[in-house]
Formats: structure tokens, C-alpha cells, sequence
């Protein structure tokens, strides 16, 4: 363990960032929290953290933000948008910003980048996985938006700092607002199969794309790093687990890929008629269609860090989680 360092995390209110920050306050960091009127602030701890009012779409917010901070977390983001513009806005130009204003005002000694699988795309093959060398190609606006941010900031090296940028594929756990609604179909004895027979995928439990982010930042490590559970999982197995968790036999429910499109187009009607912004949306069932959302973590493995969280313990503690709250 490193000594204790000044950290800004971005981010922090939500799902992977909240716990993130739960680590560095463990680990004994000195945490600044950026904060927008309408931030979320149920898991920030009451002690060892520091909020600030910024937005990264607002470069003058940013100067306060960074200054006398040494190791910057970059987890802030858009994953859900009713525009596409909407992710490289923030995205794209507001990793820039940040990135910016730290080289500006000196003394980073690391920025951690919270891309996505998302911005390397699905793999071509099932005994394929994606590696981090292997050319880019995201399929979503999201993903695009998250690749520009990754190209910008490998452009723009910026001496004393290292820069490491962490793609994680779909990330589970305590407190995730998005996987709660496969276990309510799960409990409600349905088994939703959107990705077509043999479709594989890979997870990482929050707690673990936590743990190896600041496993990097303290092992001194530089560069790009996929993190997963080192495991490659299909659609009937996580909902084998899931339906052992809560006592049922779910019926499989294998979905067209022509409805999961027609589900996205609905999804992105419905967010502009009523200005919300739809869990289903054309971006997300591209990437619910696709078959092999699956990456190997051989270069985080050879920085030292091994996953944790198992998928079957991952998975009953993450029920038990929603159970506690009243969300099952």
C-alpha cells in the first residue's frame, strides 16, 4: 500500500464510482468529490471525503477541482443519453477538460480513465477474446465517445503523469440501478436470452473493477488494462444463479433480435416524448445483440492483480444486497 495521497474521483455518486471511493477511503486517500446540484449523495461516507461544487462540461469549474490533487480517478460519464452528442459532450470534451486543467495546474502524478469494453467492441469470435493491442472497433455512440477519449488523452502525454486507462465490460453489484430489472424477471420466473444461442459475455463485480484500479494506481502501472472476473459467462448460466438465489425455475425467453432492435427505436421514442432518458435504447440493444462481449485480462494479471469476486458469490451477494433494501 502507498501512502496517502490527495485523490479526486469523479464520479463518486455513482454505481462503480461510489465504490471506488469506498476503497480509496479504506486504503486511507485523502478524497475530493465533485458535485452537481443534482448529484446523488446517499454512498458518500460521512468522514475522509472533501465535495466540491464542478461539472466537467465547465472547464472554470475545473481549476479549483484539480489543484493540490495528485492522483486524478476519472470515473464521471454518461452511459445513457437521448442524443448521441450527448456522450462525446461529456464523454469525449469533458475527459479533455479534466485532463486540461490537471496539466495546467501540475503536480498529477497519475490519471486513471474509467473507459468500457465499449470502446473496443464485441469479439469476433468466441475463442477470440478481446485484447487491449487489438485495433479498436465500438459499434455504439457511447463506445465511439469513450475511444475518442482514450485517443485523445494517448495523444497528449503529459510529462510526470502517468496515464492509465481501465476498460471494464458490463460491471454488476451492490447498488447497480440496470441489473435489478434481469433479477425481477428471474424472480418473476422468466429468463430473457437476448443475444442468441451461445452468446458469451464478460462481468466484473464492482467491488473488483475497485480493487484493481487502485491496485494500479499503487503498483506505479501505466497503460491500458482490461478488467473482468477473468471468467467468460453465458445468458443461462447467470440466470441459473440467479434463479437458485431466489428460489425459482425460470422459464428461458429467448428474444428476436428484430424485437430487441424494435424495443430500442420504442425506447428512444418514448425518452424525446417525455424527456427521460430510456434504460433500452438503439445503442444498448446493438449492444445486447451482439455475441461475444468478451475480453482477456492476461496484461492486468501480469500487473499482480487477480479478480476476487467469483460470479456465483457475486451474484447471491448482490440479491442479498437488493433484498436488504426492499428493491426484491
Amino acid at each position: 500500500m502507498s501512502e496517502p495521497r490527495r485523490v479526486l474521483l469523479t464520479g463518486a455518486t455513482g454505481f462503480a464510482g461510489s465504490h471506488l471511493l469506498d476503497a480509496l477511503v479504506a486504503a486511507g486517500h485523502r478524497v475530493r468529490v465533485p458535485l452537481r446540484p443534482t448529484s446523488d449523495r446517499r454512498w458518500l461516507p460521512e468522514a475522509g471525503v472533501e465535495t466540491m461544487p464542478a461539472d466537467v462540461r465547465d472547464a472554470g469549474s475545473l481549476r479549483a477541482l484539480v489543484a493540490g490533487v495528485s492522483w486524478i480517478f476519472h470515473f464521471g460519464g454518461v452511459v445513457r443519453a437521448r442524443r448521441p452528442e450527448a456522450f462525446f459532450q461529456v464523454n469525449t470534451e469533458g475527459t479533455i477538460r479534466l485532463y486540461e486543467a490537471a496539466a495546467q495546474a501540475g503536480g498529477c502524478e497519475l490519471f486513471l480513465f474509467c473507459s468500457s469494453l465499449a470502446a473496443t467492441g464485441p469479439a469476433p469470435s468466441a475463442d477470440r477474446p478481446r485484447r487491449e493491442e487489438d485495433p479498436p472497433a465500438p459499434i455504439t455512440a457511447y463506445g465511439r465517445s469513450k475511444r475518442d477519449a482514450e485517443v485523445w488523452l494517448e495523444a497528449h502525454p503529459e510529462p510526470g503523469t502517468r496515464l492509465v486507462v481501465v476498460r471494464p465490460p458490463a460491471i454488476y453489484g451492490p447498488r447497480d440501478q440496470g441489473v435489478v430489472t434481469f433479477f425481477r424477471w428471474v424472480g418473476r420466473g422468466v429468463l430473457p436470452l437476448p443475444a442468441g444461442r451461445g452468446a458469451l459475455l464478460s462481468l466484473v463485480e464492482a467491488r473488483d473493477l475497485a480493487g484493481a484500479c487502485l491496485h494500479l494506481a499503487e503498483r506505479g502501472a501505466d497503460g491500458i488494462f482490461h478488467v473482468s472476473d477473468g471468467a467468460v459467462h453465458t445468458w443461462e448460466a447467470l440466470g441459473a444463479l440467479a434463479a437458485q438465489a431466489l428460489g425459482r425455475s425460470p422459464v428461458p425467453l429467448r428474444v428476436p433480435g428484430a424485437l430487441v432492435g424494435l424495443a430500442g427505436e420504442v425506447g428512444a421514442l418514448l425518452g424525446t416524448l417525455t424527456g427521460t432518458m430510456p434504460v433500452i435504447n438503439p445503442d444498448k440493444a446493438r449492444d445486447l445483440r451482439q455475441r461475444y462481449w468478451i475480453c482477456a485480462i492476461d496484461r492486468l494479471r501480469g500487473a499482480g492483480y487477480e479478480p476476487r469476486t467469483p460470479i456465483e458469490r457475486g451474484i447471491h451477494e448482490t440479491i442479498d444486497w437488493f433484498r436488504r433494501e426492499g428493491r426484491l
